[in-house]
């Protein structure tokens, strides 16, 4: 099977083209036909279907096998700023054509899976970036290649996905309850059970000497592989390192710093809308407008995190950073851009 850095390659060959239907047909004949292994007479192009007595739909790609839809595409040019119509446009089309996976593919690619007939949301089962290095490329390619490809593959897939995000928001509680000043008080307790054979008086002096500070002991941690996942993502388990991801500032020192310099940066450009900043920051996963946010774990979103700017779009910062791995290549971007602006922020 072809690696997902083959066609992170390949496309970026096609990443500047602003024709769509150019465009559309890249993604056809090299990530679907040629690295996918889907057949020209599985995939129809903008089928035109009726919908009632006025309307019609037209989505940009549908694939079939064994006589069923299988999945639907929505692909815009790597330019195109994807918004929420555009999703909602997409999930659209899979409730009428009864199809319970679609892809939107643009600068970015993000896979959805709905319930076809009962009512419920829809679900990211996963958002990936056309760069070498993005963690799910390999689980997209395992999940979508046409020999291998199943409904119940992407429902397993999802199902893996939320409980282990789970995992990491009940480990991420956890932590937060151990740094909090409250356990500071329940540990003097279990302390003094623990040593109260000791003689209370000589528990209580002891513990007048000693000072409490916990702290979280580095930026990632090693988590107990104790799931097995059909497909390794960066939230699995099964991962030798895993990121526990926390909440506003709750964050580090790293995560706060890389925060302080996009504020900084946002706040140099007072007049500038949404879809400038975007332009600045060139990847969607620095900054985001709130109303599409969809893991809040991957946010600063404590109220006064947010940054309200000047077309009224409340935008939120990314607390995914580090020093190291694809975290480095994040911060040494974004250290690039704040360069450019004259901004310059000591990390303590």
């Amino acid at each position: 099977m072809v690696s997902w850095s083959k066609i992170c390659d390949i496309l970026e060959k096609y990443a500047n083209r602003e024709n769509e239907m150019a465009y559309q047909k890249s993604i056809i004949d090299l990530l679907l036909e040629t690295y996918l292994g889907w057949h020209k007479d599985q995939i129809t192009e903008q089928p035109s279907m009726q919908l009632g007595s006025t309307k019609r739909l037209v989505p940009d790609v549908v694939i079939t096998k064994d006589s069923r839809n299988k999945f639907i595409m929505e692909v815009k040019v790597p330019s195109h700023v994807r918004t929420q119509k555009d999703i909602d446009q997409l999930i659209s089309y899979m409730k009428q054509l009864e199809t319970p996976v679609g892809i939107y593919v643009g600068k970015e690619l993000e896979v959805y899976f709905k319930n076809i007939g009962d009512g419920s949301d829809p679900k990211l089962v996963m958002h990936l970036e056309f760069k070498h290095e993005d963690e799910h490329g390999e689980d997209f390619m395992t999940l979508f290649s046409e020999p291998g490809f199943t409904i119940q593959k992407v429902i397993d897939y999802l199902k893996e996905y939320e409980k282990n995000l789970a995992f990491e928001s009940k480990v991420s509680d956890l932590v937060s309850h151990i740094l909090s000043t409250d356990f500071r008080e329940e540990l003097k307790m279990i302390i003094s059970t623990h040593f109260s054979n000791r003689g209370d008086d000589v528990v209580k002096a002891a513990l007048e000497t000693i000072k409490f500070d916990i702290s979280r002991s580095c930026e990632t941690q090693e988590l107990p592989d104790s799931t097995n996942t059909p497909f390794q993502s960066c939230h699995s388990p099964q991962n030798k390192y895993q990121r526990i991801r926390h909440k506003g500032r709750n964050n580090g020192i790293v995560q706060r710093y890389a925060y302080d310099l996009i504020k900084q940066i946002i706040e140099k450009n007072p007049t500038l809308n949404f879809r400038q900043m975007y332009a600045i920051f060139n990847r969607k996963n620095r900054i985001e407008d709130i109303t599409q946010v969809k893991d809040e774990t991957r946010w600063f979103m404590d109220e006064e995190d947010i940054i309200q700017i000047a077309d009224g779009t409340k935008v939120v910062v990314s607390n995914q950073w580090g020093f190291n791995g694809n975290c480095k290549d994040k911060m040494d971007s974004i250290l690039e851009i704040a360069k450019q602006y004259g901004i310059e922020i000591p990390l303590h």
